[in-house]
């Protein structure tokens, strides 16, 4: 079943765009640094807002409306669409990540569209009232008032696994300033080159760790 999941989910929609675009600027983008700036100034805010999200969003089990879901309805999916941009930027893949970026937003859409009807169906009422008063991606300015209310949840967000995209977008990014810096450019290895390095090996070393503590966990519990 694992493995007829994963079958599965290499070829829909927004998984047959990644891969092909990973490899595409893998081997042909480049950085500079005003890149890096700008693509980051898209970036970061779109991680904040991924990892505020996944630290409210119960999924199915309630209707989230506290958090950033208290100001917008899709607040997952526009951290997706702001980090996808500033990676456009950062990587300067403007024709092809523009076709990717087109190609997110019309998958997200249908998406989206799918799950109102589904959250329509199970909340009736109360999600027709939220979707009136909160839009879907443009924030309103004041929190809304109705829905039930919860706090921020570390665990919650931790279980998400959303601060994974956080590790491996810094790595990424530390790896094409690399690559720019010493395979294109031809540049000296300098000691800021060797903090970037290590600080990548770092962030890579705990993830690891932490995987490797979840499925020990995951088999202490089973036995």
């Amino acid at each position: 079943m694992i493995i007829q999941e994963r079958f599965k989910r290499l070829f829909r929609l927004r998984f047959a765009i990644l891969y092909p675009l990973a490899l595409f600027v893998i081997f042909f983008a480049t950085v500079t640094d005003g890149s890096i700036r700008l693509g980051l100034g898209f970036i970061l805010p779109g991680v904040f807002l991924r990892l505020w999200s996944n630290s409210y969003a119960v999924k199915t089990e309630k209707l989230t409306t506290c958090g950033p879901y208290a100001f917008l309805r899709n607040p997952l999916y526009l951290g997706t669409l702001l980090i996808l941009f500033g990676v456009i930027l950062l990587l300067r893949i403007y024709w092809v990540g523009g076709a990717a970026f087109a190609a997110f937003a019309f998958a997200y859409a249908r998406t989206i569209g799918k799950e109102e009807r589904l959250l329509e169906d199970m909340y009736q009422d109360v999600y027709l009232a939220y979707k009136k008063a909160v839009p879907s991606f443009i924030p309103r300015l004041t929190p809304y008032a109705g829905g039930e209310k919860w706090s921020f949840s570390l665990d919650r967000l931790l279980r998400s696994k959303e601060h994974k995209v956080f590790i491996w977008l810094a790595i990424a990014v530390i790896g094409f300033y690399l690559k720019q810096k010493i395979m294109i450019e031809g540049g000296a290895w300098t000691p800021a080159l060797t903090a970037l390095t290590a600080a990548a090996m770092i962030l890579g070393g705990l993830d690891l760790v932490e995987e490797w503590w979840r499925r020990n966990k995951k088999r202490i519990v089973v036995t």
